[in-house]
């Protein structure tokens, strides 16, 4: 694990290198003759091989990948629990107690009558 972090690292330090002194030859080859149109190959090549060491370093620093859950492992519990958390749910409001108030009151009511 720690062999694999250290080279990860160097590559993506190589592969920074490598971009870093493509530019600088670009530069430089620019300099030279200011009517050349496109890098030399060798610009190019180095380039791709800096290309190639980052993806290559990126992977290598990626944690492994977990396992996905098969819709048919989750029961229908898990998906309610999901979907319907118990701390949002609202058991007891005022339109019970105002129900209960109400029942009373036309009691009352009734018994007057």
């Amino acid at each position: 694990q720690y062999k694999m972090k250290v080279l990860s690292k160097f590559l993506s330090g190589l592969g920074m290198m490598l971009l870093v002194h493509a530019g600088f030859s670009t530069i430089h080859i620019k300099g030279l003759d200011p009517e050349v149109k496109l890098p030399p190959i060798d610009v190019l090549i180095e380039v791709c091989v800096a290309f190639f060491f980052a993806v290559i370093s990126s992977l290598m620093q990626m944690p492994e990948l977990k396992k996905i859950r098969n819709a048919a492992d989750l029961d229908e519990f898990a998906t309610d629990a999901a979907f319907h958390p118990p701390e949002f749910q609202v058991v007891h409001h005022r339109g019970q107690s105002l129900a209960k108030r109400r029942r009373a009151l036309e009691e009352k009511k009734k018994a007057k009558k």
